[in-house]
């Protein structure tokens, strides 16, 4: 008989130790907290899309695209520190957030929903805009750069593993999500990154898990708690990827290409292969310190990033 590896046993979910309390957060993300913003939503292609935005309109712009089941709220560490001189602007993509859910999802319907949010945001009030997105946002924000990157001074792509086109994901992640709790706080505990990370901001994932749920009626009576996104969203994606050579050849802004240093999916193999395909003239960004969820482990460096990145040094071609 074979002999079986154990497996290690997978550690307790990152804000079981609060049990449902709030963890202490500096000063700086109080004040982030507390930022004037307006809010809003557009309806695209049936769907009412919602966002938020920071600073004054008329401002250069700056559209933040969320990851995977995430929402427009991850963006808070990171938006109110660029407001003071740009016009950003964070939306919730169809099937999660705050945003409606659809029958079926596709990349070229988020992408139009991410130029209509930013121009209902005002975005586009002080010009062409930039557009920055993290993990599958940075697919979407690819897929916006070729639809309609004449329209745009730049994209930006944080942590977004783009592979040759025969190591890429063949099939959709599993679904996940649609269990209904009794409590909040049992929810919020069972909170995970994915993929799975340490994260030294607990404050950043108690803010961000918070945000994530919402109140329905539990199926044995009573009020009860559940993610808002789609749990069937992923099975519910048409996606169909192109080649890395060919999204690089189509793009019609400018790129540039972020990591968190010890990322999971973006290894060094992986961003070899991305510099080779953009090629040397790309803007390249390796955050120190940080994994594969970067605006968590290390928001101020990002936004002092896309501050540096985002104004009059980086040039349209």
């Amino acid at each position: 008989m074979t002999e079986q590896k154990a497996h290690a046993p997978r550690p307790p979910a990152p804000l079981t130790v609060f049990k449902g309390e709030r963890p202490p957060a500096p000063e700086w993300f109080t004040k982030a907290l507390a930022h004037k913003t307006d809010s809003g939503s557009v309806e695209v292609k049936g769907a009412q899309v919602r966002w938020k935005a920071w600073g004054r309109r008329g401002q250069p712009g700056l559209v933040l695209v969320h990851g995977g089941v995430a929402h427009k709220d991850w963006w808070d560490s990171i938006g109110p520190f660029l407001a003071d001189t740009r016009r950003v602007v964070a939306l919730d993509l169809s099937g999660m957030g705050d945003s409606d859910h659809r029958n079926a999802y596709h990349m070229d319907i988020y992408a139009e929903e991410v130029m209509t949010a930013a121009r209902e945001g005002g975005a586009f009030d002080g010009g062409r805009p930039f557009i920055a997105g993290h993990s599958f946002g940075g697919f979407v924000t690819l897929t916006v750069g070729m639809s309609y990157g004449d329209q745009l001074k730049g994209v930006a792509v944080l942590d977004s593993p783009i592979r040759p086109l025969e190591k890429q994901r063949s099939s959709a992640p599993p679904s996940r999500g649609g269990n209904v709790y009794s409590r909040f706080e049992d929810a919020l505990m069972r909170f995970r990154l994915l993929p799975e990370q340490s994260c030294d901001n607990a404050f950043l994932l108690d803010h961000i898990a918070r945000m994530s749920l919402k109140q329905v009626d539990h199926p044995k009576g009573g009020e009860g708690w559940t993610w808002k996104f789609d749990p069937y969203l992923w099975p519910k994606l048409e996606y169909n990827r192109k080649p890395p050579e060919e999204v690089a050849a189509t793009l019609k802004c400018p790129l540039a290409l972020f990591r968190g240093s010890e990322s999971s999916l973006v290894t060094d193999e992986v961003w070899d292969f991305m510099r080779t395909t953009f090629g040397e003239t790309t803007s390249m960004v390796s955050i120190q310190g940080a994994q594969h969820h970067l605006i968590l482990d290390q928001p101020l460096a990002v936004a002092s990033a896309l501050e540096v990145l985002t104004g009059p040094g980086w040039q349209s071609r």
